[in-house]
């Protein structure tokens, strides 16, 4: 599976809206029907992964965002898996 980062949002600097680092991305690539974020807050990156029989939670405190991307695709597969 490959999973590819869509920027989705920047940060705010000196009161301009986006011209800053990126703080989130959506995830392509995943299976129909499924979806996913990947975000940094709280001093961490996290992802986001749900569909549509299901909500899922903000999961991980990983450096970067390349490890949450990384954290998900194993959770994916450990899910496949069952």
């Amino acid at each position: 599976m490959k999973l590819t980062l869509l920027e989705g949002s920047r940060t705010i600097v000196i009161g301009v809206l986006g011209c800053g680092e990126i703080c989130s991305y959506d995830v392509a690539g995943l299976p129909a029907g499924e979806h996913a974020k990947i975000a940094h807050f709280n001093h961490a990156w996290r992802f986001l992964w749900w569909n549509d029989e299901w909500h899922g939670n903000w999961t991980g405190n990983y450096s970067t965002h390349e490890a949450a991307l990384d954290g998900l695709r194993g959770e994916l597969l450990t899910h496949a898996q069952m």
